[in-house]
């Protein structure tokens, strides 16, 4: 494999105007150029996530986490093929900023509630009228009782 990589390396350096060297120049540069291209950040992160799931596969379940992920990974790079990185990245900005908004308006509803409160609390409440101490009747003092202080049987 080394030999052919080797021969086709040679051939592109030491005839690159010749019909063979350009049409290697085309496939192997300008191609490999073009694609590399064509990668945008979101599928950059998309790969590395993929990679990360495999490693965990592979230290949680070791072989078979990786018999796992190989089951799984072209169907999920196919499928991801199929959509643009970039509509999955706006779809949870506008997530992220739908969220951002209803919390900002919860914030602001609680802030309103809460002035609101204040306000109401502090605000001059009308007071009752100052009232006249009733007075309390007064009790006769009861004729001596028969019985003795209790207090006094004690020295007794």
């Amino acid at each position: 494999m080394f030999a052919v990589v080797a021969l086709v390396m040679a051939l592109l350096a030491a005839f690159p105007t010749t019909k063979i060297g350009q049409s290697l120049h085309r496939l192997l540069v300008e191609q490999t150029a073009r694609r590399l291209n064509r990668i945008t950040p979101g599928r950059t992160v998309f790969y590395m996530a993929l990679g990360v799931a495999g490693l965990i596969l592979f230290g949680l379940f070791e072989a078979e986490g990786l018999r796992l992920f190989s089951l799984f990974a072209p169907e999920m790079i196919l499928w991801f093929g199929m959509f643009d990185v970039a509509l999955f990245l706006d779809v949870f900005i506008l997530a992220a900023a739908l969220g951002a908004t209803a919390r900002f308006r919860a914030m602001r509803a609680a802030l309103v509630e809460g002035v609101r409160q204040v306000g109401a609390s502090l605000r001059l409440r009308p007071t009752a009228r100052p009232r006249a101490p009733k007075a309390r009747p007064v009790r006769a003092d009861k004729a001596g009782s028969a019985d003795p202080d209790p207090g006094w049987a004690v020295f007794a």
